[in-house]
């Protein structure tokens, strides 16, 4: 799996003028979905996720960051499956993971 690269279009909390309608509004899902994952050195790198019993293979993590809620940190991933580009996110805390939104 690759975890470089950049897409700005990753990021959802940062506004990208676009012609294409559906781009500048990603499909908010916010559902709690099961993710494969691997920590190493103090990070985490999601594999592939689950969700609706169907599994989706991470080919590319193309963004990640993090945002203090509260005492909790929750780590924000875009990453594609399929040419299609998600927003995932973990919750230190918690330690859920939630499908957040779709930009397909």
């Amino acid at each position: 799996m690759n975890h470089t690269g950049f897409n700005p279009r990753a990021r959802w909390d940062v506004p990208i003028k676009s012609n294409n309608h559906h781009q500048d509004n990603p499909e908010i899902l916010d559902v709690p979905i099961e993710v494969k994952a691997e920590f190493k050195g103090g990070r985490v790198f999601p594999l592939s996720f689950t969700l609706s019993n169907k599994k989706y293979s991470i080919e590319r993590i193309t963004y990640n960051w993090q945002v203090h809620q509260g005492q909790a940190v929750v780590h924000y991933f875009a990453v594609i499956s399929a040419e299609v580009i998600y927003q995932i996110s973990f919750n230190n805390t918690s330690l859920g993971w939630r499908l957040e939104k779709i930009l397909t």
